[in-house]
């Protein structure tokens, strides 16, 4: 995952409806190296973003649909007044259901 130029890697945890994998919603705690804006959780549901960070909370959207069909997905996350520039992007993201579904 990118966080305004930032990568890292991150676990997401989190629940949805079955196997449509409708409903979903996935969460990660960003880490804190102790600076100013680090630290705080990104939350993801279906076709947006939550950043929550010291400081504040950002919301975002997908800049295409997303598909989460089980395979891995790559989404880029704008501003909706400013969709020309990324601010998140999550790549390689696999979603796996649990023994009873979520």
């Amino acid at each position: 995952m990118t966080l305004r130029s930032k990568t890292m890697v991150l676990d997401f945890t989190g629940e949805c409806d079955g196997e449509a994998l409708t409903g979903i919603r996935l969460v990660a705690e960003l880490p804190d190296a102790g600076g100013p804006e680090d630290g705080g959780t990104v939350v993801l549901e279906q076709g947006t973003a939550t950043v929550t960070q010291p400081g504040g909370e950002v919301h975002l959207e997908a800049r295409e649909p997303v598909s989460w069909d089980g395979e891995p997905v790559d989404v880029d996350f704008v501003l909706p007044e400013s969709p020309e520039s990324t601010v998140l992007a999550v790549r390689g993201l696999a979603v796996a259901l649990g023994p009873d579904n979520s």
